[in-house]
């Protein structure tokens, strides 16, 4: 019985299907601190689902000189991207909760004893403070 209910813990979130969402909603998160970066300077984001693709999916320097056109020098533009880390980092800090259903899949996941390795974009120190911050720090040893 064990066996059987392992599986169906393994394979209830598929995990190998697993992306950036599953542990919060990182692109509104990305969206928004580029639409404060470009309030900060002045500009606006055109609601373009297009144009938001790109910005969410494409790195700072494409958005910085492709999407936004935005014609400074290349310190400044190191500024602006470093501003966009930041607003990235506060807006990831002020989550209070990871996605619906996720803590009580790593509750089972540590309860039965199975393996999890957790891969993530952000550094540890970042990772481990958000996650303990949503009160899951135990899961891991």
């Amino acid at each position: 019985m064990q066996e059987g209910f392992l599986q169906r813990v393994c394979y209830s979130m598929k995990p190998d299907e697993a992306s950036d969402v599953l542990q919060a909603d990182t692109r509104a998160l990305k969206l928004n601190a580029w639409k404060q970066l470009a309030s900060e300077e002045g500009k606006k984001i055109p609601e373009d689902g297009v144009l938001h693709r790109q910005v969410l999916y494409a790195g700072a320097d494409h958005v910085l000189h492709k999407v936004f056109l935005w014609e400074k020098a290349e310190t400044e533009l190191d500024g602006l991207k470093s501003r966009f880390s930041q607003l990235y980092y506060e807006n990831l800090l002020k989550l209070t909760k990871p996605m619906e259903g996720l803590k009580e899949w790593m509750d089972a996941v540590s309860t039965a004893g199975i393996p999890c390795v957790v891969v993530s974009c952000l550094d540890e120190e970042t990772w481990l403070k958000l996650w303990s911050g949503w009160g899951s720090r135990s899961i891991f040893r």
